[in-house]
Order: structure tokens, then C-alpha cells, then sequence
């Protein structure tokens, strides 16, 4: 999947929490940013991607330790993470946002062709039987559904109001 349709669903799961806990609004924004980076995230070891362009001594480890969609795209990976988001106490609704969101990228990823080597290091590549190719029209279509959900979620009342006048 591309990272528009990647960080749609980030923010798309943000949006879903900060609605989901009540959040006020600087705790919403932070919430849906976060989720919206974490959903990227575990593309740090592709060179071409947003995130490995800002942080390239990283990806640069990372991909020369690991190589493309294994250790960042594995449960070992988002395990770590929860247990360092757990030892500096993050809240609850910022912890769902950074794991869900990161989910969301290797799930996504797991309807291309190549998959993701979930259970890292075991060399076993997971995909599901339904495949889509990056960049093509179910990506776009996916990002743009996320996209419209996203805007839904967080301008539910208005919207409502709205097409309560007019109907």
C-alpha cells in the first residue's frame, strides 16, 4: 500500500479514539497525529518512504540490520513498542493510537502480493488470500474511503444537522 493510504488509515483510527474517549481538542489532535505517524512507522525501513526520508540514519540501520517488511512489520516489532510506550506510562487513548495505528500499516501490507514476515524472525511471509497491488485502484479507492470516514467521524453532528435540514 502507499503511504497516503497508510497514514488515511492512521488517522482514520486517531479520530475513531479521540471520538471513542471524549478527548478535548489538544488531546485530539495529538491522538489522530500520532496515529496518523505510527501508521507510517513501520515503513522507517523503506528508503523511498516519507518517514526514512526524515530519518534516514535510522532507516539506514534498520534496513541493512533487517531489509523491507520484517522486523518493523512483525508482532515482535509492535511488542516492543507497547512495552516501551508502557514503561513511560503513556496514556491509554495515545498507546491505542500509536498500536493501532502501526496494525493498520502491516495489516494493509498484508494485502499485497509480498506480504509481511509477521512472525519475525521466522522467514514465513503472511498475506491474505485477497491481494492488491500498491498504488493501484483499491489502494486509491482504500485511502479515499479512510479519508471520507476520518472527515465523517470527526464532523459527525454537523454533518448530521446538515442532512437533517435538507432532508
Amino acid at each position: 500500500m502507499t503511504g497516503k493510504t497508510h497514514s488515511s488509515a492512521g488517522l482514520l483510527i486517531g479520530s475513531m479514539v479521540a471520538t471513542h474517549y471524549q478527548l478535548d481538542l489538544f488531546e485530539s489532535v495529538t491522538a489522530i497525529v500520532i496515529a496518523g505517524l505510527a501508521s507510517i512507522l513501520p515503513d522507517i525501513c523503506h528508503s523511498r518512504s516519507i518517514i526514512s526520508q526524515r530519518l534516514k540514519l535510522i532507516n539506514f540501520i534498520i534496513k541493512h540490520l533487517f531489509g523491507h517488511r520484517t522486523f518493523t512489520h512483525s508482532i515482535l516489532f509492535i511488542f516492543i513498542c507497547y512495552y516501551l510506550l508502557t514503561l513511560i506510562q503513556t496514556p491509554i487513548y495515545y498507546m491505542i493510537s500509536i498500536i493501532c495505528g502501526m496494525l493498520s500499516h502491516v495489516i494493509l501490507d498484508m494485502l499485497t502480493p509480498r506480504g509481511v514476515r509477521l512472525l519475525f524472525p521466522l522467514p514465513v511471509r503472511v498475506r491474505f488470500p485477497i491481494q492488491f497491488k500498491t498504488g493501484g485502484l483499491l489502494d486509491v479507492s482504500l485511502a479515499s474511503a479512510f479519508s471520507i470516514l476520518t472527515v465523517y467521524i470527526l464532523f459527525e453532528a454537523p454533518i448530521k444537522r446538515i442532512l437533517t435540514t435538507w432532508i
